[in-house]
């Protein structure tokens, strides 16, 4: 009988692929109900994600939809544009204008003169003088073939300047005037003989430069030194090698001057740039393109969000495969929501328009989709872009043209609401007691301490003899150009009647203000006793309620809370009404800014879900822990059982080896 073999075990069995083969069949149902509902949460949390894609583009394509300017784009279009070129904004006003330019605006240029000995210069570091050159801005009568310097009337738009001089070269001239930044342009050219120092203004008649010096060599007026480079009716050594002067044009025959090449206020919304002499005719257009791609693109975005949620929430009953949303709460909700809202009318809006079919948007029985006819949409922006701007945005259209609709918010309520103003915004003054002095000393008179709109500033006179025009154009000019107001966007008016000078703030309301506190130059100025009024806020009720006012704005309450109008003028009283209207594009705008909201349905959906995936892992854990024990069971059990047939193996090798030795019995044949 042949031995029992061994093969490294008791048993002689491959225990670790029992072991392993067991386990995964015991694992096996577990591991495939979490593999599954981990996959199943995973694709609804996918889902999710795409249709708060799907949301989330259909509310960038709302944010054009919900300014009415996207509706009242403009093109214009300039039928010489080497005479005049044109940009629009929406408010210009559709139509042909005629312009015939006979004269482009030019900058005053001023330059060094060799006809003068001190004036020839062989090198741009050749010395000309220090001290302070002083820079005045306004209009200038001279004669250039004659020399001869009449008058000078100032800018009161803009400030003089002073500009120190340390370095009395020419380079150190030019670069001390341009680093001063005041509207000047210094620089140097060679004319092939000598080398010219030149100064140049801004283009127009009113910037023409008259130039003083206060001169280190104590005299300011003679053609040595710093006093080499004034231009003024005391003293003139510099060559005038340009006139300043104004553009001059007609537009559909009425004539205007510009001191800029760039047009900005002669027609309303159109910005123009004069670039010849010769005419031109400006055709201002409505620009379709601009809405009704704004309208193409909503519709576009409507129509992919309607697909995802078509195949979220599909379910074939051929083959039973449904949608990873199928019979989704959140998913039914959205849907039926944004439906709605594109279904209802739009309230407060004209021109027989309330709903998207009026415009030529339809909605596909099919599949839910929106169709557009381009025609029907074309015409009505063409015709009544007003109305159209309406059904999309949330929008107030005042009856009075000096009333401009500003704002709403969530809270404003459609309707048409009544204007009455009983008081229009005012603006802060400071009216003189006397008339002013018409000498200015420095040191003496020449000091104002200047309040405006709550900043304060020292502002500092040059000192001079003046008219009162004169005088008005300085107080006005140094106030503006003084820093901390330029800074703060603060400044002021100045007028005079009898020489009796009176000083405005330019901002309206109760914040507006102005005030002379101090300063040497006070008193003479504007008396002993000027008087101060603070500005007011408009006043006036919308919808029959008490509004707010805050300088020009008025801001209602109750159901007009949160409407906000500009008064810009006009009278008091009845102001005729504004009709309010939240258009489709505002409604979908907020209810989609509520979902997609940090805090929104969509977060805690899946936040939900997360919690369930990370359930699963937990289940898992659970799971491997008590595969972990039953492995360790049944490994005891085929521990004991090999131990078992280990000692059934050698007391089965002992008999075989007993038996072995047993003495043989033999059995012969008997002979006979």
């Amino acid at each position: 009988m042949a031995s029992i073999i061994t093969p490294g075990l008791g048993s002689g069995l491959d225990i670790n692929s029992l072991v392993t083969k067991l386990i995964e069949a015991e694992s096996a149902p577990a591991t495939n109900r979490l593999d599954r509902r981990e996959a199943e949460l995973q694709a609804r949390l996918s889902a999710y994600g795409s249709l708060k894609g799907a949301l989330s583009a259909l509310q960038t394509s709302l944010a054009s939809l919900n300014t009415s300017s996207t509706f009242q784009g403009k093109s214009v279009s300039s039928s010489d544009t080497d005479v005049l070129t044109a940009a629009t904004t929406s408010s210009a006003t559709v139509g042909k204008y005629d312009i015939n330019i006979t004269q482009l605006a030019d900058n005053h240029k001023l330059a060094t003169d060799p006809l003068l000995a001190n004036a020839r210069f062989t090198s741009d570091t050749d010395v000309i003088g220090t001290g302070n050159l002083v820079f005045k801005f306004g209009t200038t009568v001279y004669d250039k073939d004659t020399d001869a310097y009449t008058s000078f009337t100032q800018n009161a738009d803009k400030a003089t300047a002073t500009v120190e001089i340390t370095d009395g070269s020419l380079k150190g001239i030019r670069d001390a005037v341009n680093e001063a930044d005041i509207g000047v342009n210094a620089s140097i050219i060679y004319d092939g003989s000598y080398y010219r120092l030149t100064f140049t203004s801004e283009t127009g008649d009113a910037n023409s430069l008259e130039i003083t010096a206060t001169d280190d060599d104590t005299d300011n007026t003679d053609a040595a030194g710093l006093s080499l480079l004034t231009f003024s009716s005391g003293a003139n050594h510099l060559e005038q090698t340009d006139a300043a002067q104004d553009a001059v044009l007609s537009i559909n025959g009425i004539s205007i001057n510009s001191e800029s090449n760039k047009l900005t206020g002669s027609i309303d919304g159109l910005t123009i740039d004069l670039l010849d002499t010769g005419s031109s005719t400006l055709t201002v257009k409505l620009d379709l393109n601009n809405a009704s791609n704004a309208i193409s693109g909503f519709v576009a975005n409507y129509n992919a969000l309607i697909g995802t949620i078509n195949e979220l929430s599909k379910y074939n009953p051929d083959t039973q495969e449904a949608g990873l949303l199928n019979g989704d709460g959140i998913l039914r909700n959205i849907d039926g929501q944004v439906k709605r809202m594109l279904t209802n009318k739009i309230e407060g809006v004209s021109g027989g328009i309330s709903t998207l079919t009026d415009i030529g948007i339809t909605r596909s029985s099919k599949d839910g989709t929106l169709v557009l006819d381009n025609t029907k949409l074309g015409s009505l922006l063409e015709t009544n872009f007003k109305d159209v701007a309406a059904i999309f945005a949330a929008i107030g259209t005042p009856t009075d043209s000096l009333i401009e609709f500003t704002s709403s918010d969530a809270l404003t309520q459609v309707g048409d609401y009544a204007v009455n103003i009983s008081r229009l915004a005012t603006r802060g003054i400071i009216a003189g007691s006397a008339a002013a002095n018409l000498t200015i000393t420095g040191g003496s008179n020449d000091t104002l301490s200047v309040e405006i709109d709550g900043v304060s500033a020292t502002v500092t006179l040059t000192a001079g003899i003046y008219t009162v025009a004169a005088l008005v154009a300085e107080v006005q000019s140094q106030i503006n150009g003084t820093q901390e107001f330029k800074d703060a966007n603060r400044s002021i008016e100045v007028s005079e009647s009898g020489g009796v000078l009176t000083i405005t703030s330019k901002n309206y309301g109760a914040e507006s203000s102005v005030n002379v506190a101090g300063g040497n130059g006070r008193d003479g100025l504007l008396g002993t006793t000027p008087v101060v009024t603070a500005g007011l806020d408009v006043a006036g009720t919308i919808g029959g309620i008490e509004a707010t006012g805050s300088g020009q704005f008025l801001t209602g309450t109750g159901a007009a809370q949160g409407l906000k109008l500009k008064i810009t003028g006009g009278v008091t009283g009845d102001r005729g009404t504004v009709a309010f209207s939240q258009g489709y594009a505002y409604q979908l705008n907020g209810f989609l800014t509520e979902l997609l909201d940090s805090d929104g349905i969509f977060t805690s959906a899946t936040d939900a879900l997360n919690t369930q995936i990370k359930g699963v892992a937990s289940d898992r854990e659970v799971a491997a822990r008590r595969l972990a024990t039953y492995e360790e069971r049944i490994r005891a059990q085929f521990t004991a059982m090999d131990i078992l047939v280990s000692q059934l193996r050698t007391t089965s090798d002992f008999l075989t080896s007993q038996l072995a030795n047993l003495p043989k019995l033999v059995i012969g044949t008997n002979n006979r």
